[in-house]
């Protein structure tokens, strides 16, 4: 058995899924599925006969549909059945439910004979409608009960018999105990919806085609719909009962392992993988001679390990699946393994187009989408043409689009988006993460819901936040909250949470919140933890501190150059903030971040540099060479920047352009011009909160009004400077710092 008939099995990669091949169990309910069907078409010949037979359209959809339902999920109880059959939603006509019980009566009062009776009225059924259940639901299912029938020993009759009466007697005094199942029974099922379990009694199994279906539902909900999937206790505990009916059931054990990992359970994740490859491969072992699937249990259980971030350990399943793949030829599986390779080793991965253009491999192009989205990210941390990346990425949309892969087109998509954001082209990255919100990702009407789509939430969420659109920003985040419950997908909205928790508390002055929210973030993402932690201690002017978690972040090897660049940034605050440092210190750092942006295209990085440059030079007293600073980064920060960069480049702009001027009527003509960009700058520190920002511009303004003896405008902004300080006060050494 090849891994490459099985394309269907890439979302889980578990190539050959065989189950028993064994007969399905009798059960009382599926005897009762048939007695519903024998009386509906006996009804519904009648009607053709007897016009005066009332049987709507409408009452044989309605049947049509409960039936799907009865056949495709486990069975229920007999009140249950009674209460659904009784039900608005898929509650039948009057006549084909007094016909029901009336059977169901004989069942008890007549014997086993009723029974053999149904074995022929099957056989008779079949052949009267041959060419109605040639194909069919219907047609299968009958063929199926009439095959068990006839496989059946005696004793095996005589066992179902009884268990059937045993099954209807209890069944029938609940329903006239309880009256309230009535009421309650269209709970059982409703349109559109997932169908909720009850507790099965001893005579009730999962037939092979039912636990195959449901495994196959639920495995689909959770890569492309989690929400819609059952609750990870309810779905365990119908897993729990699948296992115990069909002990050999590899998929199941699968979805186990799935399950587990929603909630971060690593021991029993790791359990249920080695049962499911345990009974996958015992079963492989009954069929072929050469068992090709042990390369695909090395890489889940990389796969597994990479999740819960043991890296040496998914390194080394990963290199065993790479052997046994090139062992067995198995090309798809080495796509997979190299694509995982270049995720957890960045040293491995070397951007490359010949997957793409071997004309051999164009058929294998789930794993080749998944090479290309894998090459695109790590080469766009080592400084690789930008254009290059987008002209490659294109391909496997094209691809993506082409074979209708929902994951991967939305991937794809949040993916350009992450590059934009890298590249400092932030509204365009805002606008494609929009874009894949906007689009309607559907594969036979069902509506994707997977990980692009929350890292485009999750997009949305810190750039609303930088806009000082908070309360938008939470709106989104309690969406995305719902949608992506648990793990993996919910780690990305909780860095997002506790990340414009960190910035808003800084800009707040709530140094506590703002501590916490940073602690909580380490375990999810200890790079941006460390570097918010910095940037918390220079804004509570404790460089010494700052200094100590920098040199710490730039020491770890594996830093990716983005945020390399942010932590030199942050040095260079640092020093600026410690007394016996040159600016040639600064100047020098800053020299050096400037260096790794250039050689990455961080064009937005490269602009706060050039903003950093520009308020170094106008404290060495160099205002013009500070003015042209400035206003190379000017445009760019206003483009795709945050109201807060924007708001500190319009203040230092302000600020060049006044020095720059060297007699007082020049200066104010200036100062006249640059009161409205002022003006918006304290719009925008207002919107974040950030009064500490808003009483330096009023300072500014009130000091540049006094020096030229302009007092009744200087009384102005000192007032205002006042006004905001009586309502958010704050100690004087946070006032006038560059930051």
């Amino acid at each position: 058995m090849s891994a490459k008939k099985e394309p269907e099995s890439f979302g889980f990669w578990l190539p050959n899924q065989c189950t028993a091949k064994t007969m399905d169990q009798l059960t009382p309910h599926k005897l009762a599925v048939v007695f519903l069907i024998q009386e509906y078409l006996s009804l519904k010949k009648s009607a053709e006969e007897n016009p005066a037979v009332e049987f709507t359209a409408r009452d044989r959809r309605k049947f049509c549909m409960l039936l799907l339902k009865l056949i495709q999920y486990p069975d229920m109880a007999y009140k249950d059945l009674y209460g659904l059959l009784t039900s608005p939603v898929y509650g039948i006509h009057r006549a084909h439910l007094e016909e029901f019980e009336k059977l169901m009566k004989l069942l008890k009062t007549v014997g086993v004979e009723v029974l053999f009776d149904l074995y022929n009225v099957i056989d008779k059924l079949i052949t009267d409608n041959a060419s109605s259940y040639q194909i069919g639901i219907v047609g299968l299912y009958f063929r199926r009960v009439y095959v068990t029938l006839d496989k059946m020993s005696f004793p095996e009759f005589m066992a179902l018999y009884r268990n059937s009466v045993s099954y209807y007697e209890k069944g029938a005094r609940a329903v006239q105990i309880s009256a309230s199942a009535f009421s309650n029974s269209d709970c059982f099922m409703k349109p559109e919806t997932q169908p909720v379990y009850k507790d099965r009694n001893a005579t009730s199994k999962w037939s092979t085609k039912q636990s195959e279906l449901f495994v196959a539902q639920q495995s689909a909900l959770l890569q492309n719909n989690e929400i819609g999937a059952l609750s990870p206790k309810e779905m365990q505990a119908r897993l729990n009962e699948i296992i115990h009916d069909h002990p050999l059931y590899s998929q199941a054990y699968f979805l186990s392992y799935l399950n587990s990992v929603r909630v971060r359970d690593f021991f029993n994740a790791t359990d249920a993988l080695h049962r499911s490859f345990d009974r996958s491969t015992l079963h492989s072992m009954t069929m072929v001679q050469d068992n090709k699937e042990y390369q695909y249990s090395a890489l889940n259980l990389a796969i597994l390990h990479a999740q819960f971030n043991h890296n040496e350990e998914a390194l080394a399943s990963i290199k065993e699946c790479i052997m046994l793949a090139q062992e067995n030829s198995d090309k798809i599986c080495l796509q997979l393994a190299h694509a995982w390779l270049c995720l957890l080793d960045s040293s491995k991965s070397q951007f490359s187009e010949k997957n793409i253009a071997n004309k051999e491999l164009m058929t294998l192009v789930h794993s080749i989408s998944l090479g290309i989205q894998s090459l695109v990210k790590s080469s766009a941390s080592t400084g690789y043409t930008p254009a290059k990346l987008f002209e490659v990425l294109l391909k496997s949309d094209i691809l993506n689009c082409q074979t209708s892969m929902m994951d991967l087109i939305a991937n794809g998509i949040a993916e350009r988006a992450a590059l934009w954001a890298i590249y400092g082209k932030n509204e365009i990255s805002s606008l494609c993460s929009q874009l894949l919100l906007n689009s309607d990702l559907k594969t036979l009407g069902k509506t994707y819901n997977g990980e692009g789509i929350c890292q485009a939430l999750c997009s949305l969420i810190i750039w609303l936040a930088i806009q000082g659109e908070f309360n938008l920003s939470l709106t989104v985040l309690k969406h995305t909250r719902e949608r992506f419950p648990r793990y993996p997908l919910s780690k990305s909205w909780m860095i997002a949470d506790f990340y414009i928790s960190a910035i808003q508390a800084i800009f707040r002055g709530e140094w506590t919140d703002a501590s916490n929210a940073c602690y909580q973030l380490y375990p999810l993402d200890k790079h941006l933890s460390l570097l918010q932690r910095a940037h918390l201690a220079l804004a509570r002017l404790n460089p010494k501190s700052a200094d100590q978690l920098l040199r710490l972040l730039l020491d770890d090897d594996s830093l990716e150059p983005l945020t390399r660049v942010r932590a030199l940034i942050l040095v260079a605050h640092t020093l600026t903030q410690t007394p016996q440092t040159t600016q040639m210190e600064v100047i020098n750092v800053l020299n050096e971040a400037l260096a790794i942006a250039n050689k990455n295209y961080l064009d937005y990085e490269k602009a706060l540099i050039e903003m950093h440059f520009g308020h170094v030079l106008l404290t060495m007293k160099l205002p013009t060479q500070a003015l042209k600073s400035v206003k190379g980064c000017l445009e760019n920060i206003l483009t795709n920047g945050g109201i807060y960069d924007k708001a500190k480049v319009l203040f230092l702009f302000t600020k060049c352009t006044v020095a720059v001027e060297q007699d007082a009527p020049e200066k104010l003509a200036a100062m006249a011009k640059c009161l409205p960009m002022l003006e918006q700058a304290v719009q925008y520190f207002t919107k974040l909160e950030c009064f500490v920002k808003v009483k330096d511009v009023h300072g500014y303004v009130a000091r540049f009004y006094h020096e030229l003896g302009m007092a009744t405008e200087r009384n102005q902004h000192a007032y205002r400077f006042r006004q905001v300080e009586q309502q958010y006060p704050t100690a004087r050494e946070y006032l006038g710092l560059f930051f």
